[in-house]
């Protein structure tokens, strides 16, 4: 049976949504976003969306976070309850949502280009403002599942397979679909052209994760930032 992707663009951060027949599963949920003119978790934008899409408790098999950023999680917790399903995530993420801080929400903030580093200097003290209220505002939540590399996702009615990618953060993963599309959530952007993440925890991690990427044989990037691009443009 087909496996369909549907990009839920939340104004500046992406979720997808697998349907196989009538059943789904979320990729990631949506947050704040630092830059944002507006204070917002976007979860009445997204939830929105599900519901236009079909998703009501039973066929929302699973909610599955390619990486543990507010702006990815923050929804987790409310629409787990809502549609009585599961969270899944790598397990090295999960300070990220059940014992998170300031710092340690701020660690990917690491910039490689000389001219985001002067940005984010510029900008730390409003963006750490921003990114602790954006902390207030968190539920925490712990996962149902722990993903790792190689896991495939058979049980929620998907032909994928997870990839562990770290470097953006140190659980961050990539979901492969059967047909070779990927969901690779921040390993990659396409804000302007496909590029690398601009952040990472790691970037010699970053490195080495797109660069097995590149190794593979891959169709469709569906990045959490940005438009879905073809793969050759890695």
């Amino acid at each position: 049976m087909q496996q369909e992707i549907i990009k839920i663009d939340l104004g500046g951060v992406n979720c997808y949504l697998s349907k196989v027949g009538d059943s789904f599963v979320l990729f990631d949920t949506g947050g704040h976003i630092t830059v944002d003119k507006k204070f917002t978790n976007r979860l009445e934008e997204l939830d929105l969306q599900l519901e236009k899409a079909g998703c009501k408790p039973g066929n929302l098999r699973a909610i599955i976070l390619t990486h543990g950023d507010n702006d990815h999680v923050a929804n987790a917790a409310f629409l787990r309850r809502k549609y009585q399903t599961i969270i899944a995530m790598h397990k090295d993420d999960i300070d990220l949502v059940q014992n998170v801080t300031l710092d340690k929400m701020m660690e990917s903030f690491r910039y490689s280009s000389v001219v985001l580093k002067l940005m984010f200097v510029l900008m730390k003290k409003f963006i750490t403002k921003v990114t602790a209220k954006a902390m207030e505002d968190f539920e925490k939540f712990s996962p149902d599942v722990i993903l790792n590399d190689g896991d495939n996702l058979s049980a929620y009615g998907l032909d994928a397979t997870i990839i562990h990618l770290p470097g953006h953060t140190p659980g961050s993963i990539g979901i492969l679909m059967v047909e070779g599309n990927l969901i690779v959530g921040d390993t990659l952007a396409n804000m302007k052209k496909p590029v690398p993440s601009p952040n990472a925890c790691d970037f010699k991690q970053l490195k080495s994760s797109i660069k097995r990427l590149k190794a593979m044989k891959l169709k469709t990037i569906y990045p959490g930032h940005g438009n879905c691009f073809e793969a050759v443009e890695i």
